[in-house]
């Protein structure tokens, strides 16, 4: 860039000014920042012209109406379940990232997950449970966030406020099928 300022300046030294106008003063060349890592720039969702995915909220209101109705009448079971109990947090976040993994690739639809209720009493205190509070942000977290559609509590039956179900999205028709068996006329 330096040499580039040399080339241009150079080839301007034999330049008249027209009339009536004053001449720039002379060109200074900054010299180059020492600066440390570069950030990245910041990019807005709107200004890349997507939508910004809503953050889960344990509700029914993203969860599937007649999912959520034959769940609570015991029509529909969870195709697959994870249990919680008695796990680190780093432990439970690692195996809620690889069940859902598992759970995306054999393309099952409903799963439960058990964190527990995690209340205790300590001091006079009530205290909540470390996996349960967590267990939602593990869900937005980008990696899973793209295999989840919603959360929910779950009924009684199943663990009640101590599990989750989990929604998962289905995958694209055109990638689950294969073009060798596509009929060509």
């Amino acid at each position: 860039m330096v040499k580039d300022a040399h080339l241009f300046a150079a080839a301007m030294s034999g330049v008249k000014p027209l009339k009536g106008r004053k001449p720039h003063p002379k060109t200074v060349i900054p010299r180059p920042k020492v600066e440390g890592p570069l950030r990245p720039q910041e990019r807005s969702l709107a200004a890349l012209g997507m939508t910004p995915v809503p953050e889960l909220a344990v509700d029914d209101q993203n969860f599937d109406r007649d999912t959520s109705r034959a769940l609570s009448r015991g029509k529909l079971m969870p195709q697959a379940s994870l249990d919680l109990h008695g796990m680190t947090l780093a432990a439970a976040e690692r195996a809620v990232s690889s069940f859902l993994e598992h759970a995306a690739a054999r393309d099952l639809r409903v799963v439960l997950i058990v964190t527990g209720k995690g209340v205790r009493l300590e001091g006079g205190r009530m205290f909540g449970g470390r996996i349960r509070a967590e267990f939602v942000g593990w869900l937005n977290r980008a990696d899973n966030r793209h295999r989840v559609r919603a959360v929910r509590a779950a009924h009684p039956r199943h663990g009640g406020s101590g599990a989750f179900y989990v929604l998962l999205r289905r995958r694209s028709s055109a990638s689950s099928r294969s073009l060798r068996a596509t009929p060509q006329r």
